[in-house]
């Protein structure tokens, strides 16, 4: 069912003209000229990733941060499946591999006690993903890692020390004027992307404001050194009786990132390294204790209405602020890039584009998922974090004896692992049935391969007669892939069918071989049907 389009995504949007007193333009100084097709603001993982997954379609971008080089803090350091699915999509993840931690499963436990908290068992999504595992891995490895995969791919121009002063765009191009040093510099790009974080320049002058809740309590990360007798690479050391949950996180050699989900606000500064050391001890027993990094902040659930405005879109903490305690924040910043580069790709490329649709959809579909999936998992989180000491304690205790949560949580599992991607009405997804707007699962074909690697661009995925498939298939230019396996018919329930795989593995749209419409499949992936598809 096609999604419905807001009348003010197509009006004229100006933005406030920049000033800059502190260094006025001469004539020396002043360059102009057209960049990249599409600007981004915002170098960090999510930026970056738009660029990644730009390039990787063959589209150039240019990258401008007005950090003077990449943030050197760990923060973020958990990668999760779905995650680590689009960086393999992306040819990036055997980087990622050798440089993190794999964690097959989360093991919470107390300290002295031998019975686990809770078990995410990763190993138990064998049946739809190859990533059959988190990435333990802080943030500033990550981005360096991408960093160098834009760079390799030779259609990236990145800026460090260069800052956004303004920009104004109107339907078709988006002006903007950035600063590097005393230069001043005005662009020309077709599309900004607004990869900026929590202080978003993009989202401010837009004049998007992020509607949700701050929570009362602020937490405290902390990455610390330990000694090797304690080192432990099985579990994840958990202190719920205080007054918010201690977790510890390995990832590197001796290597432990601490989370203290509410910290006492009358702790002073100069206690902090002590307090740190303390919990340190309690979490993984006496011994000296190396404090390398910390830091104190306040917890977020906001998200604009909207992702698109006109020519510019928001991705990441520049569109959505969630609480770290689900662990899903600059993972679903990276999912948002997934989904906009494709479609951002296809805009630029292709003739047959519907950019308008392919725009609204990343909106609508993006917007919808972090209110119904992401956040509700990390306000739950939340709430549970920072509940009373003695009634977290007797709920952990209450759940493990009615559901087995100390062995093995599935469904949790799932949730956690974000493969569970539904979205719903989108200007992208036609017709019904089971598993339109889903996930496809990276299932094992008859072969022994993963299904994936068979549509690294999109698919026409059949079950049935292929015939009617073929022509589809070549139209669209897509691959055509076998998908008649068992775990495939009981996800679409259905034995015969013809379905188009989007290039995020998202199911578009759903036939009986018999009665394709072309048409249909075309406006799935974001193209006017009565205009030439195929190539570029």
């Amino acid at each position: 069912m096609a999604g419905h389009r807001d009348p003010a995504t197509r009006t004229h949007l100006v933005t406030t003209p920049h000033a800059s007193p502190a260094h006025p333009l001469t004539p020396a100084e002043a360059t102009t000229g057209r960049v990249a097709p599409v600007a981004i603001s915002g170098a960090g993982p999510v930026g970056l990733a738009v660029a990644l997954g730009l390039a990787r379609a063959g589209v150039r971008s240019v990258i401008f941060d007005r950090k003077p080089y990449p943030d050197p803090h760990s923060r973020a350091t958990l990668i999760l499946p779905r995650t680590l699915e689009i960086f393999r999509q992306w040819q990036v993840l055997d980087q990622f591999l050798a440089a993190g931690n794999r964690v097959p499963h989360v093991r919470l436990r107390e300290p002295g006690h031998d019975h686990p908290i809770l078990h995410i068992n990763f190993t138990k999504l064998a049946d739809e993903t190859a990533a059959m595992f988190a990435l333990a891995i802080p943030q500033d490895h990550t981005e360096r890692i991408l960093l160098r995969a834009v760079e390799a791919t030779g259609l990236v121009d990145v800026r460090f020390a260069t800052e956004l002063l303004g920009f104004e765009h109107d339907t078709t191009r988006v002006r903007l004027h950035t600063r590097t040093g005393h230069t001043e510099i005005t662009e020309t790009a077709g599309y900004l992307v607004g990869a900026d974080g929590a202080h978003s320049s993009v989202r401010a002058q837009l004049g998007v404001e992020l509607a949700g809740k701050t929570y009362p309590t602020q937490a405290l990360l902390a990455d610390v050194r330990i000694n090797p007798e304690h080192d432990r690479t099985d579990e994840w050391p958990t202190i719920l009786n205080h007054r918010g949950i201690v977790v510890g996180i390995r990832f590197g050699d001796r290597i432990w990132r601490i989370i203290e989900q509410a910290v006492d606000e009358h702790l002073a500064d100069q206690a902090l390294p002590d307090h740190i050391v303390g919990l340190a001890q309690e979490l993984f027993g006496a011994g000296p204790v190396e404090v390398l990094w910390r830091s104190i902040y306040h917890k977020h659930e906001r998200r604009a209405h909207r992702f698109r405005h006109g020519q510019a879109l928001l991705a990441g903490d520049a569109g959505h602020l969630n609480s770290p305690a689900g662990g899903q924040g600059m993972n679903s910043g990276i999912q948002d890039a997934h989904n906009l580069a494709w479609k951002l790709a296809a805009a630029v490329t292709h003739p047959a584009a519907d950019a308008d649709a392919l725009l609204e959809s990343y909106s609508e579909e993006r917007t919808s998922l972090i209110g119904r999936r992401v956040q509700p998992v990390t306000d739950l989180a939340e709430r549970f974090q920072t509940a009373r000491p003695h009634r977290r304690v007797a709920l952990v205790r209450a759940l493990d004896a009615l559901f087995g949560f100390g062995q093995s949580a599935g469904t949790m599992t799932h949730r956690f692992s974000m493969l569970d991607v539904p979205y719903g009405q989108s200007a992208l997804l036609h017709g019904r049935g089971k598993g339109l707007g889903h996930r496809l699962p990276d299932v094992l074909t008859d072969d022994g391969q993963r299904i994936y690697p068979k549509m690294p661009t999109g698919a026409i995925l059949w079950a049935g007669d292929p015939t009617s498939s073929q022509a589809l298939a070549t139209d669209l230019g897509l691959p055509l892939v076998n998908g008649d396996v068992a775990a495939l018919t009981r996800f679409f329930d259905r034995d015969c069918y013809v379905a188009l795989i989007r290039p995020d593995h998202i199911v578009g749209t759903i036939a009986d071989p018999t009665k394709t419409d072309h048409a249909q499949f075309a406006a799935a992936l974001g193209r006017h049907p009565t205009l030439p598809s195929g190539g570029k």
